[in-house]
């Protein structure tokens, strides 16, 4: 036990072998793999060093006691016995004894090692470990509880410790003193005792522990409390699947419900945090008020069962829910349409239903948008969940292009797919647009020029006959776009407005009236300082 509270107490090490000799009048710190901390015997209290430095021998060891956080030195003792051994090696774990340590009054000090004391080579290791001055202490520990639950998972130790005075043999508090504690496998947690010898520590429980405990000590003292953890029992309120339910084959069916539990009071409290479980598959976790929402595939027509996972703090739910499931309904899509706007946005509209039959409220299904550049080699473009017998509206993630096609597909063991649409628009580009004189004064007159222009095939062509507007966002906060005027295309695709300037700002010109058959188009944002 010694052996382990002096470890506890004592700086990672550095190996004797890696350390620079310094003059006597400055010795060099450093960090000794050799520990001490101080014991009782024949009611004197002795500090006690146990020797790892195989660059040094225990012969060449003194030890020094302060006050913490004073240099002055207080006591400086010599080993006993250190002729016992002549090698490092020889000396390596072997414990060696200092003369009864006298000292002003009880308490925890702090001792120094000192290493080739009164040479070159001088070294020293400071708070090396802690002498606790003080005789025959008696430590008294109390727990709130030796038992943990969902309400209650902290217990709480709360004790004393107090000793002699090895000078005036009154019993003090031993204030400052280092009391150990372990739970949980094998960590050690401390806390000190204060000016009235008093001390607590909390120790926070999972619901996961099986024959814990907690075990508390100093020195020779200890005490130890068996900890439990009371399981709770959960009930498990249904409201949907039914007992009996007909689904869309490969469709998701909801279930939603609450569990409860009864608290340490006895009463019916939510319980959150319990998964849910059907037929063998996690769904979901009940949520904070107890209710839980989730679904399940219908892919096997049978006995079904929904129940409980099994969580820290609860004891098994009592009865599960079990149920049938009959997929004798086929699913389909319809009144599907999809378009592409002028801003390349794909977008599909329809519903998910069953050709004949029922499925339960709030029954839903994974839908891919598929897309193809040539009609036959289709990947996903993106996913969404559709509810059976409700229209739907979703927007595809990619864009839409000069034409290719687009389809929507049941995800599952269906292979439900709706009809294929072929979508497209042609490209069109605002070039050579520019706003000139760049730098003028207000009031001069400013030209907002360009060409449309569009892709037929591989090549690019004049379009003529179109509205280009032209747009102004001015050069101070909070500034929004504006629409100041529009041209027309001429045959050659090109289109020119005149403006007065006024005042600095961005200039851009856009082609957003479109046709049916083309994409809308911006040209560069440019600046204009106008003086």
């Amino acid at each position: 036990m010694r052996r382990i509270m002096a470890a506890v107490t004592t700086a990672v090490a550095l190996s004797a072998s890696t350390l620079i000799a310094a003059p006597t009048a400055q010795a060099a710190e450093v960090n000794l793999r050799s520990f001490a901390w101080s014991a009782e015997k024949d009611g004197k209290i002795h500090v006690v060093y146990e020797h790892w430095d195989r660059n040094s021998l225990p012969s060449d060891v003194t030890v020094q006691v302060r006050a913490k956080g004073d240099d002055a030195v207080l006591a400086t003792l010599g080993l006993h016995d250190t002729g016992r051994c002549t090698t490092a090696s020889d000396c390596e774990e072997q414990q060696f004894w200092t003369d009864p340590v006298e000292l002003p009054a009880l308490g925890v000090y702090t001792v120094d090692l000192l290493v080739r004391a009164g040479t070159a080579g001088e070294l020293i290791d400071r708070d090396n470990g802690e002498l606790n001055y003080g005789l025959d202490p008696r430590l008294t520990v109390s727990a709130d509880r030796q038992w943990v639950s969902y309400d209650h998972r902290v217990v709480t130790m709360d004790g004393t410790l107090v000793a002699r005075d090895p000078n005036t043999h009154e019993v003090k508090p031993f204030e400052g003193a280092g009391v150990y504690a372990r739970y949980k496998a094998q960590d050690f947690v401390t806390t000190t005792a204060d000016k009235a010898g008093r001390f607590s520590m909390p120790f926070d429980f999972n619901g996961y522990e099986t024959g814990a405990r907690i075990d508390l000590w100093f020195q020779e003292n200890n005490a130890s409390f068996p900890v439990t953890v009371r399981e709770q029992p959960l009930k498990l309120a249904v409201d949907t699947p039914a007992r009996s339910v007909t689904a869309p084959y490969g469709s998701d069916v909801p279930a939603r419900g609450k569990v409860t539990r009864t608290a340490d009071d006895g009463t019916e409290k939510p319980a959150g945090g319990v998964g849910v479980v059907v037929d063998g598959r996690h769904i979901t976790s009940t949520k904070a008020d107890g209710t839980f929402s989730g679904a399940f595939p219908a892919t096997r027509n049978g006995a079904m069962r929904l129940e409980l996972g099994q969580e820290p703090w609860f004891e098994k739910a009592a009865s599960p829910y079990d149920f049938q499931v009959r997929t004798a309904a086929m699913s389909t899509f319809s009144a599907v349409e999809a378009e592409v706007d002028k801003y390349r946005k794909v977008t599909f509209s329809g519903r998910l239903g069953v050709t004949s039959g029922s499925y339960p409220a709030g029954t839903t299904g994974r839908v891919s948008i598929d897309h193809s550049p040539d009609g036959q080699n289709w990947s996903s473009a993106g996913q969404f969940t559709a509810t059976y017998g409700a229209a739907f509206k979703q927007t595809a993630p990619l864009k839409g292009s000069v034409g290719s096609y687009w389809r929507l597909r049941l995800l599952g063991p269906t292979g439900v797919e709706s009809r294929v649409h072929k979508l497209g628009r042609q490209y069109t580009e605002i070039d050579s647009d520019d706003v000139t004189p760049e730098g003028v004064r207000k009031g001069t007159k400013l030209t907002a020029k360009g060409k449309l222009i569009q892709k037929s095939g591989s090549t690019w062509k004049a379009y003529a006959g179109q509205k280009v507007r032209v747009y102004f966002k001015a050069a101070t906060r909070g500034a929004v776009w504006k629409e100041l005027g529009s041209a027309k295309t001429l045959t050659n695709g090109t289109f020119s407005k005149q403006f007065t300037a006024q005042q600095d700002g961005t200039w851009q010109m856009r082609y957003v009236d479109t046709m049916k058959t083309h994409y809308a188009s911006s040209g560069r944002e440019d600046y204009v300082d106008v003086r």
